[in-house]
């Protein structure tokens, strides 16, 4: 099983909350990659969360130039697999930045289907991505979310079945399970009906992984995204915590 933690950026130049540099920024990331990577992890996860209140699913240029600045100025281990997340949902802008700073993977949030969320109804456009994915001629795995957090789907709607379609309708590698938002733990009834339906090694939680709570994961899970239980104080808005991330890391090597 891998662990991938998150770096939450302060928020990018572009955003209407922006108060820090962008060198201020990247400090800032930096401190938190360096505290995952020397405590064990297997990849890491950046994304604009500081950029409150979230565009729906085309973040301005601004942004878009400023996010993939912090990334190309990150010192981030060659071994270490980097994803891109561009909050809400803009997965083109994801695209664009992995495949300018040779990061490995992307998340998005709602990759097909509808889903309810505080920034209103999204819409995912599978086919969109999927396309600007072949024009850029490129490797770059789509992670995506299944019912994601901070969100409800439409009435009726099975778990087990958005996940079936993510996998052989939407293009995704990995699908991602959540609880109902930032650090809530996961339903493991719904991980269970994701389990069955998705291969080995696609399967991957993505909110509420803590060191108390991670042996339940060891036989359904293959990768854990944790970014809440290894901040200061279990803050997200906080600073990484390396000796969270060992604590946490001991438990599944």
């Amino acid at each position: 099983m891998k662990v991938y933690g998150v770096v939450h950026l302060k928020s990018l130049p572009g955003s209407p909350s922006n108060r820090l540099s962008i060198d201020e920024i990247i400090d800032a990331a930096q401190e938190d990659v360096n505290s995952l990577v020397y405590g064990g992890v297997d990849g890491i996860i950046i994304e604009n969360f500081g950029d409150t209140p979230f565009v729906k699913n085309d973040i301005s240029k601004r942004t878009l130039a400023s996010f993939t600045t912090v990334v190309e100025n990150l010192s981030i281990e060659r071994d270490i697999k980097v994803g891109i997340n561009v909050l809400r949902n803009d997965g083109l802008a994801a695209l664009a930045i992995a495949e300018a700073t040779k990061s490995q993977f992307v998340r998005i949030n709602v990759l097909n289907n509808t889903m309810f969320t505080d920034q209103g109804v999204i819409e995912g456009d599978a086919h969109a991505v999927n396309q600007f994915k072949s024009i850029l001629n490129s490797y770059v795995e789509i992670y995506a979310d299944v019912f994601v957090k901070h969100a409800v789907p439409p009435p009726g709607s099975k778990i087990e079945n958005h996940a079936d379609e993510l996998i052989h309708r939407a293009g995704a590698d990995v699908v991602i399970v959540t609880g109902d938002g930032t650090g809530h733990e996961i339903n493991i009834e719904d991980l269970q009906k994701v389990r069955n339906i998705v291969p080995k090694g696609k399967l991957a939680i993505g909110s509420g992984v803590t060191s108390t709570n991670v042996d339940a994961y060891q036989d359904l899970a293959d990768i854990l995204i944790v970014g809440t239980s290894f901040k200061v104080d279990n803050d997200v808005t906080k600073r990484v915590d390396i000796n969270r991330v060992e604590e946490l890391v001991r438990k599944i090597k």
